[in-house]
């Protein structure tokens, strides 16, 4: 028998001992500490300062958050949080901290329950050491707590095949709850959970009574999230005006092909990022034991899992729709599980070289990961495009140190109450947050290719960065401020008896 039907046949169950607990209890500190240096001090994305928004009102009709606004858990999570901290970057980021360590240690228990405690504790460190991971991990971003939820759900799942009905229910209510936290979580996760069902149905470990329950426990858990949601944002038709616009906009792209060559592209990008040196083993193992993996497809509850928790969500995010690396995460964690079996495949195979090959591949994988993460570049090609800004440190570094500067020299240099500030790109809701006392703080959210004149209170316009107004940088009447790090600002000024007119493309000033 190969070595990863021996690997993947070692099913030995979910034994909750005191070793178990106590390696998963190492496994969540290990998840804490490591990333209590790194984290970011600035809202990372135009997401995060739409959820640092969030804490203080809700409103999708404000893009507090962004639509379709189903982060309603993760939102109050992070309220919880800035009860004590008082900071709304510090309170994401610790969500996103915590998740990380609970996250480490429900992947080992799952891993162990499929493979043994080694390849377990493999899966974890491989998880724990991941660019993607640790940087997501170090940011106000909700993906971290979708990537520990989505194990909680593959775990009540894989257990349902046992003969206790408590975890139909249990599972119900995780992916019913899901949709507080991300939106495309349930919808993504429900075929693994309604394949579960079938199978408990079909053996007749569930009755249809049973199920009956268990959608009414499932609509309870969508019931927390979805009316405390529609109510903050207007009502049923506010909100579902809003949705049909996000939705005409989110689908934009898909069916063509330039929408699935970006897709496919992002998508390669996005393994990279999070399996690192991981994926040259698993190559290996793929390679190598092509056969039996296959066989174990057809065979193990576990393999069918694994297929049935990524097949929708891929499919999706090749042919729809897929843009931030961290909209990966709903399938993320089933990489690492196949790193850790494909670790230990591998170990098995050069198993004459010593007993401990395993271990010293982890070791190395680990190393690697970790050094690109905390020594590697801020991107790739030199190149400023989102898809190559690393998850590094010094990518964290930088955006906070970049935006910390501007901030600071536009408080000291322009009077709130006569100063308008543009930013764009990544930067475009940074205002609305760090600037909130300035003028017209959304009009960066605004600005399109409609002409916006500006209030009289009005004399000064800012471009926060230089993504903004590009045609204009010579002989337009902007100047420039040099700014301590390097660097500049352009800004420019009028008199009160005149007027500012904007659009995407254009500016000018008139008298009045």
């Amino acid at each position: 028998m190969s070595d990863a039907v021996n690997v993947m046949r070692a099913n030995i169950g979910l034994r909750l001992d005191v070793r178990t607990w106590s390696l998963a209890a190492g496994l969540f500190l290990i998840g804490i500490v490591s990333r209590l240096p790194f984290q970011s001090y600035i809202l990372h994305h135009w997401d995060s300062v739409n959820f640092a928004l969030a804490l203080d009102h809700f409103d999708v009709r404000l893009d507090q958050p962004h639509a379709p606004g189903t982060f309603v858990l993760y939102i109050f999570l992070g309220r919880l949080f800035n009860l004590f901290l008082h900071d709304a970057n510090a309170s994401l980021v610790w969500v996103s901290i915590l998740a990380t360590g609970l996250a480490a240690a429900t992947i080992f228990i799952l891993g162990s329950a499929w493979f043994g405690k080694r390849v377990g504790l493999v899966i974890s460190l491989l998880m724990l050491s991941s660019p993607l991971v640790w940087f997501l991990g170090e940011v106000a971003l909700s993906y971290l707590l979708e990537f520990f939820w989505v194990l909680l759900i593959v775990l009540a799942c894989f257990k349902m095949q046992s003969a206790d009905r408590r975890l139909l229910f249990i599972s119900a209510l995780l992916i019913g709850m899901a949709g507080g936290i991300r939106p495309n979580t349930p919808v993504f996760m429900f075929p693994l959970w309604a394949v579960a069902v079938a199978l408990g149905l079909w053996r007749r470990k569930y009755s249809v009574r049973d199920l009956a329950v268990a959608l009414c426990v499932m609509a309870v858990g969508v019931a927390l999230w979805a009316v405390p949601m529609v109510v903050m944002s207007g009502g049923p038709a506010a909100y579902w005006q809003l949705v049909q616009s996000w939705q005409s906009e989110h689908l934009a792209d898909a069916g063509s092909a330039e929408g699935l060559a970006v897709n496919v592209t992002r998508l390669v990008m996005y393994v990279l990022y999070a399996g690192g040196a991981g994926l040259v083993l698993v190559a290996w193992a793929l390679v190598r034991e092509w056969r039996a993996l296959k066989d174990n497809l057809r065979h193990d509850w576990q393999s069918q899992v694994i297929a049935l928790w990524v097949a929708p969500a891929a499919a999706y995010y090749v042919f729809v729709h897929l843009r931030q690396a961290g909209h990966t995460f709903t399938i993320m964690p089933a990489l690492f599980v196949i790193a850790g079996l494909a670790t230990v495949i591998v170990g098995r195979r050069l198993e004459r070289f010593g007993s401990n090959v395993w271990l010293v591949l982890t070791v190395l994988v680990v190393a690697c990961n970790s050094l690109f993460f905390l020594l590697g570049p801020s991107s790739l090609f030199g190149s400023s495009r989102l898809i190559f800004s690393t998850p590094t440190w010094a990518t964290i570094r930088e955006y906070d140190s970049l935006v910390t500067s501007r901030v600071s020299v536009i408080r000291r240099e322009f009077r709130p109450e006569e100063t308008a500030v543009l930013a764009g790109s990544r930067n475009f809701r940074l205002p609305d947050f760090y600037l909130r006392d300035y003028q017209a703080t959304s009009l960066s959210y605004r600005l399109g290719d409609d002409v916006i004149v500006l209030p009289d209170r009005i004399h000064t316009l800012v471009l926060f960065d230089d993504t903004v107004l590009t045609q204009l940088r010579d002989g337009s009447g902007f100047r420039s401020l040099s700014l301590p790090q390097g660097g500049s600002i352009r800004y420019t000024t009028w008199s009160n008896n005149q007027q500012a007119r904007l659009s995407l493309s254009t500016f000018e000033v008139e008298n009045k």
